[in-house]
């Protein structure tokens, strides 16, 4: 039997790519086509490992649904690990919620007139700041409601939010 000093790096990294252990990360893909085939070709080469435990096997709550399901229910990063060693969730939208949103936000983007994106340094129409980062699209349900700012989608993209959204647009 060999002994691991003996195996390449390219060598190892391609036996835990077979035993499934390396996560499909583009970044891995290229480590692996760029590796030499012995340490020697590359001795100032400098590269790390994401070591990982995989998706826990806990149950985690949908922020839009307010279900418990496995983790492996909502999306993960390939390349975060949290501390204990698992794959980050990526998400906190379970998988069918997310499906649900994508249906309903080309159902309103193809109903309605999506006009053009509004340009870097115009006011976003809800929270009346001036926004210099990338525009979303606005929607409920299949209704396509406007242009807003990036504060405002990842305000109203946090499902637990809804209320205190809800109050706000009263007071105005």
């Amino acid at each position: 039997m060999k002994s691991i000093k003996n195996y390449s790096n390219k060598e190892l990294l391609e036996e835990l790519h077979k035993r499934g252990k390396f996560t499909n990360f583009r970044g891995n893909r290229d480590l692996l086509s760029n590796l030499s085939s012995t340490d020697e070709d590359a001795p100032n080469e400098n590269w790390r490992i994401i070591i990982t435990r995989g998706i826990s096997e806990d149950t985690q709550e949908c922020s839009r649904c307010r279900k418990m399901y496995p983790a492996k229910e909502f999306p993960h990063y390939q390349s975060r690990v949290s501390r204990n060693g698992f794959l980050q969730r990526s998400n906190a939208v379970c998988k069918r919620c997310s499906a649900e949103h994508k249906n309903e936000f080309t159902e309103a983007i193809s109903n309605g007139d999506v006009g053009p994106k509004p340009p870097r340094g115009s006011v976003c129409s809800d929270c009346e700041r001036k926004w210099t980062g990338n525009w979303h699209r606005h929607h409920q349900g299949d209704k396509f409601l406007g242009w807003i700012c990036g504060h405002c989608n990842m305000s109203k993209s946090d499902h637990r939010n809804k209320g205190v959204m809800e109050k706000r647009k009263q007071a105005k």
